[in-house]
């Protein structure tokens, strides 16, 4: 793991766990998009989760619902962990907040 990815994915969950979904999209994506490895899904699949929370919190219904089945998408064959993240919390959180 590299100190970029390590910083990226620590301030995504912070921001996360805080429900500031935009904030938690932003960090990561700047990680995101130079990153070219195997994960490259996983870090998609987080960033849709930020964004369709985001949605739902500002009422977008239609919008957070159809994120979420992306985010769920990239997110499930990761699941229960990976890379240090618990997949399956977020997984319920989306089913939670966006259903």
């Amino acid at each position: 793991m590299s100190v970029e990815r390590d910083a990226a994915v620590a301030g995504f969950e912070a921001a996360f766990g805080a429900g500031r979904f935009f904030d938690a999209h932003e960090i990561l994506e700047q990680y995101w998009v130079a990153y070219r490895g195997p994960d490259r899904d996983f870090y998609r699949g987080l960033i849709q989760a930020a964004v369709a929370l985001h949605h739902a919190r500002s009422g977008n219904s239609t919008g957070a619902t159809s994120v979420a089945a992306r985010a769920r998408a990239n997110l499930t064959p990761y699941a229960p962990m990976h890379a240090g993240v618990d997949v399956t919390a977020v997984l319920n959180r989306l089913s939670r907040e966006t259903a």
